[in-house]
């Protein structure tokens, strides 16, 4: 049952964190209502790409020894509901903002959900980001490599809106 939800882990602390996800989209909605009918497309390409390349990434990177083990529940709400629902909101609201408060809205709501996923699941316990010594540092590395969300989105989009129309490309 560890591998699934994590070491002293019950639905209780997956609920709390789904409680704060929902809560960084409520400060998300700040900036932008929803997601209109023009963006829905690509609002959905985004979401599969985010969570299944998430998904595998996250596995892949701890077998390679870059990451630690995320229980498999940590694992997919991570990435199916954060990264999946969550930040392809936020990519839907701020593809026109300029390219650097992207970097940093996506950088920072990244650090907020491994700090609150640490906290509650005692995740995100490496101590090291590479060669960077340090539990914080792990955290606060990955979640700049996060931070770069909106250009590895971009080019995707660019891409795909040669096979798939109605994308919204945003520019880098």
């Amino acid at each position: 049952m560890n591998e699934i939800l994590g070491a002293g882990n019950g639905l209780l602390e997956y609920g709390f964190i789904l409680l704060v996800y929902g809560a960084l989209v409520v400060v998300m909605k700040q900036g932008h209502p929803g997601v209109g009918p023009d963006a829905r497309k690509t609002y959905w390409v985004l979401y599969f790409t985010y969570a299944l390349v998430g998904f595998v990434a996250n596995y892949l990177l701890y077998l390679a020894g870059a990451m630690s083990f995320l229980p498999w529940l940590n694992n997919f709400i991570h990435t199916f509901v954060w990264l999946g629902f969550c930040l392809a909101f936020l990519s839907i609201g701020a593809y026109r903002r300029p390219l650097w408060e992207q970097l940093v809205m996506f950088a920072i709501f990244s650090f907020v959900v491994k700090l609150a996923e640490h906290q509650v699941l005692g995740t995100w316990e490496m101590n090291r980001f590479f060669f960077i010594q340090g539990n914080l540092a792990y955290m606060l590395g990955w979640s700049l490599v996060d931070g770069l969300i909106p250009v590895g989105s971009a080019i995707w989009l660019r891409v795909l809106s040669k096979y798939v129309k109605g994308l919204i490309v945003p520019k880098l």
